[in-house]
């Protein structure tokens, strides 16, 4: 997976024009096992973080000389800053220039701390963990706002349409927005046979962003309702969130033994519940980004909810269809019958 954690030692850039400074900053944060690229000009250090930014691994922090032959650091934190994607860019300032005013224009221009040179390597390391510390924080919420939108969308999609078929396909679509996972299904309980019906799934390539063409379930698959997590699940109308599958004495790898090359590691699966009666689950296989979390419970847990209203009104309105269309044909007998 490409994908880094955000608990991993930062990806720092270090903008510096002299050696000696240059040499200190390796050895300080080298020891502090922080991924380092440096350059020693403002016009490399604005090519790199497009660079990496087009690469889909942008840095953490910018470490920027103030002082630099052409363009100086205030103006690469300016154009940083005007950049749409490079926007959120965090920069510690390093400067020889001790005035007020000096420190006072990096910061008002976006520049996240500032350092006084010759600094000590505490201080650095420090000021870097506080910055690091806000910027975890920062992209928590952006996230955390991102898979509300998410689930405000789903919800409205699934809520405006009476047919079955374009409530499941919305769902399943929806939860591959709020929830990066290698695979998921969503199954229906049979009140008539008693059984669990697979009746969407999607399978995402590990190494592409397209869904792995013929790697589904079956379409009509049927287990029992005593079989697996999912079964389980349903039977006690409690979510589950497992993420080592082989300690959890109800897992049996049915469903993910329907899908070929996709091996249950961790699973996260939630009931659809109408009145008290279980109608379904959603089941999703192994998070790409690290184990599953109570914020993923909670996500999927508020989809299912509407997604169960969706469903039982789907199941109505084909019913009341069915009904109406056989009243029709009675009376077109009977009024065939009076002729």
């Amino acid at each position: 997976n490409s994908k880094r954690q955000v608990r991993e030692p930062p990806r720092i850039l270090i903008v510096e024009d002299d050696p000696e400074t240059l040499d200190f900053l390796h050895i300080i944060l080298a020891r502090a096992n922080c991924s380092l690229e440096s350059t020693s000009s403002g016009e490399e250090a604005l090519a790199a973080l497009r660079r990496m930014h087009r690469a889909g691994d942008p840095v953490d922090l910018v470490l920027l000389d103030i002082m630099m032959p052409g363009i100086d650091g205030y103006e690469v934190i300016a154009r940083t800053k005007a950049d749409p994607d490079l926007r959120n860019t965090s920069f510690i300032v390093t400067t020889a220039l001790d005035s007020v005013s000096d420190k006072t224009l990096g910061l008002g221009m976006g520049a996240d701390d500032y350092l006084t040179k010759p600094f000590d390597p505490r201080e650095l390391l420090a000021r870097i963990d506080a910055v690091m510390r806000v910027r975890r924080s920062e992209r928590a919420l952006r996230r955390r706002n991102r898979e509300l939108a998410a689930l405000v969308e789903i919800n409205r999609v699934v809520s405006s349409s009476l047919d079955l078929e374009e409530v499941l396909e919305a769902t399943m679509e929806g939860i591959q927005e709020i929830i990066p996972v290698e695979a998921g299904a969503l199954v229906l309980l049979d009140d008539e046979s008693g059984e669990l019906t697979c009746r969407k799934s999607f399978y995402k390539s590990l190494d592409s962003e397209s869904e792995g063409s013929g790697r589904t379930w079956t379409a009509g698959r049927s287990i029992r309702p005593d079989e697996g997590l999912v079964g389980h699940v349903i039977a006690s109308g409690e979510p589950k969130l497992v993420n080592d599958v082989e300690r959890d004495p109800h897992f049996s790898g049915t469903l993910s033994e329907g899908l070929e090359g996709v091996v249950a590691r961790a699973i996260l699966c939630v009931p659809l519940t109408i009145r008290d009666h279980p109608i379904g689950a959603v089941e999703l296989i192994n998070k790409l980004d690290g184990p599953f979390n109570e914020q993923d419970l909670d996500l999927l847990t508020a989809m299912a909810a509407s997604v169960a209203v969706a469903v039982d009104n789907a199941n109505l309105y084909s019913e009341l269809a069915e009904f109406a269309g056989e009243l029709e044909r009675s009376q077109a007998k009977l009024v065939q019958a009076e002729k």
